[in-house]
């Protein structure tokens, strides 16, 4: 039995680096003392010369190794201690004698794998059990650890792994089950943690580092995962071996994918290496929230589970600021690619996802970031409203198609509504008038092109939301005023409540006026097309803002500021307007939509078919 130690590692850890940079004092000048000292022959004062020199050299580097050693050891023992004082007693006298030892173990195991695999006797089993059970209470040295590791090879270590959790089924792809994890454990487990151990203490040999991850199947290292505490690294490195096969590998009809249910709890308890997974590999985030691999398990609750985790590493404040931006980026990216299986493809629609609520919730604080991506497309000339690094990479239709993969659930859809409302409702914008000198008017333009930005941005994407035709209109009218509202609201304040009660009535006959576009477009009660439609919504809105002005007793517009207020809606509102009705057309038709009948497909201009939808009475 080693001796009993107890250290401060952050202590040592700065003891260890004050002894680098002696060696490199050494170093540096060992060669210019050893020629004056040669050269001054008898004549040398100093009462020992270079080997004193040397020693003191080598006296730090022995120094260095055995601290970090124990260094090493006690975090491997008590990796969760925090900062202060760790106490452990050994189990070996020094890292020599750790190392030598697991060398002996590792020839142990392999001599009887050896006879295991000539003869599967009851005798042979007995013995390898026996040279697995004897690395028990081991294992927390990482010498001991690396120099086993190193005598056993990659090789025999998976057949070790194999010959316990059993090739049968779909363990090597799929991972063992809870109950497999189980029983083997206490045969299993030393050889994960001793692996798990010397990776975290960097002292893992090359053929460990290298192809070991390429070469062993997913259900070795996802049971490697299940059976210790493995590092962010680790568990990254074998959730990119886990996630980066074919979809059809998860398929659950060929069995349970325990791999990826191991791999979601051991991130439930690190939730930063997921944060930093989705933030450092940029197909990660595609390959984790495919609805091919977490719809597919065929583990209850299996969804829910992924969206606690989510929630965890994705929610404001957590981990890394820089991480967690760039986590945010690959996520949208991923669900919002053109062809992203969460629009359309053969997965449906993704109502009552807890996947969706955990997104749309921990999103609300990047929407500054998405509008202004809105508006660096629309208004490039606006540089000083452009989005910062990563957003201004971030294609705005990606941005608009994650919008309305999220909004297919109710529940992220009304998030969303509430956010954007909140967001238009802090850029106050009535406290500037649209002509006014030219610091009132910038203002304006500034928040008017984030409103619209914001409008935008949500036109886009809740055409994929399943509503009846009367729902959607609501909400896309709704949109379409937030610029406007909000000016109502704030910049046209009215104390007196019955004047006040006009400006709401005027509001609302605007909004009113805009539904009955819409909803006659989707009733075919108008020839005109999704871009006539638009051009109407834009004119209705820029006629409401002269109205009220002049109702109120404020300067009325001039025909050049009308229409200068008319082309700023149609820059801000126009693409998104036609887009969402173009979308919501051709989505409901010619299938038959929850409230809605499809109507055959009607030739409206040259070239042009579109689908409308018709409300049932």
């Amino acid at each position: 039995m080693g001796e009993f130690v107890g250290i401060d590692p952050r202590g040592a850890d700065q003891l260890i680096r004050q002894m680098e940079s002696g060696k490199n004092t050494l170093g540096r000048n060992r060669h210019g003392l050893e020629a004056a000292i040669s050269e001054a022959g008898v004549s040398w004062t100093g009462a020992q010369g270079t080997s004193a020199m040397h020693r003191s050299w080598a006296f730090f580097d022995d120094a260095q190794r055995d601290l970090k050693w124990r260094i090493d050891t006690l975090k491997q023992a008590i990796p969760d201690s925090g900062a202060g004082l760790l106490s452990l007693v050994f189990t070996f006298d020094s890292e020599s004698e750790a190392a030598r030892q697991g060398k002996a173990d590792a020839e142990r195991i392999a001599a009887a794998l050896k006879k295991l695999g000539l003869d599967e006797s009851a005798e042979n089993w007995n013995k390898i059990t026996a040279a697995a059970e004897a690395m028990k209470g081991k294992v927390n040295d990482p010498a001991y650890s690396a120099a086993l590791l190193a005598a056993l090879g990659p090789d025999r270590f998976r057949a070790l792994f194999k010959q316990w959790m059993g090739t049968e089924g779909s363990f090597l792809e799929k991972g063992p089950s809870p109950a497999i994890v189980h029983q083997q454990r206490q045969f299993v487990g030393p050889l994960a943690d001793a692996y798990a151990n010397a990776e975290r203490a960097g002292r893992l040999g090359e053929e460990w580092r290298g192809t070991f991850s390429e070469e062993t199947d997913p259900g070795v290292l996802s049971a490697m995962i299940a059976l210790s505490k493995p590092s962010s690294r680790l568990l990254n490195q074998v959730a990119l071996r886990v996630l980066g096969r074919p979809q059809g590998a998860d398929d659950s009809t060929f069995g349970q994918n325990w791999s990826l249910n191991i791999l979601i709890e051991a991130y439930d308890a690190d939730p930063k290496a997921l944060q930093s997974l989705l933030a450092n590999n940029k197909d990660a985030a595609g390959w984790l929230l495919h609805p091919g691999r977490f719809r597919r398990t065929g583990i209850p609750g299996f969804e829910e589970r992924l969206g606690r985790v989510l929630d965890q590493a994705l929610r404001p404040g957590a981990g890394m600021d820089v991480e967690r931006d760039q986590a945010w980026f690959n996520i949208i990216r991923a669900m919002g690619a053109e062809n992203s299986p969460w629009l359309g493809g053969g997965w449906g629609t993704f109502k009552d996802s807890p996947i969706s609520e955990t997104l749309a919730r921990n999103v609300v604080p990047y929407l500054d970031q998405l509008a202004k991506g809105q508006v660096m497309r629309d208004s490039p000339e606006l540089k000083s409203i452009f989005p910062r690094s990563p957003w201004d990479a971030l294609d705005p239709d990606d941005t608009s198609r994650f919008v309305g993969a999220l909004t297919q659930d109710p529940d992220a859809l009304r998030v969303l509504m509430k956010a954007s409302q909140d967001y238009m409702s802090g850029l106050d914008i009535g406290r500037f008038r649209p002509f006014g000198d030219e610091a009132i008017q910038e203002q304006f333009t500034y928040r008017a092109s984030l409103g619209g930005g914001i409008a935008n941005l949500m036109l886009g994407g809740t055409a994929y939301a399943e509503w009846t035709d009367d729902e959607y209109a609501e909400w896309l009218a709704e949109l379409a005023m937030l610029p406007v509202t909000w000016a109502a609201n704030k910049y046209w304040s009215i104390q007196d409540p019955n004047a006040a009660t006009v400006r709401d009535v005027g509001l609302d006959v605007t909004k009113n006026g805009l539904k009955k576009v819409i909803t006659d477009y989707f009733d075919q009660k108008t020839a005109a097309t999704a871009e006539d439609v638009g051009d109407d919504l834009v004119r209705r809105l820029a006629e409401w803002v002269n109205t009220s002005l002049e109702a109120h007793g404020q300067k009325p517009l001039t025909e050049a500021q009308q229409n200068e207020v008319r082309m700023a809606f149609r820059g801000r509102l126009y693409d998104a307007l036609v887009k969402a009705h173009v979308l919501e057309g051709a989505r409901c038709g010619p299938f038959r939509r929850s409230g809605g009948t499809a109507a055959p497909r009607d030739r409206r201009a040259p070239g042009e078919l579109r689908f409308h939808c018709r409300s049932t009475p």
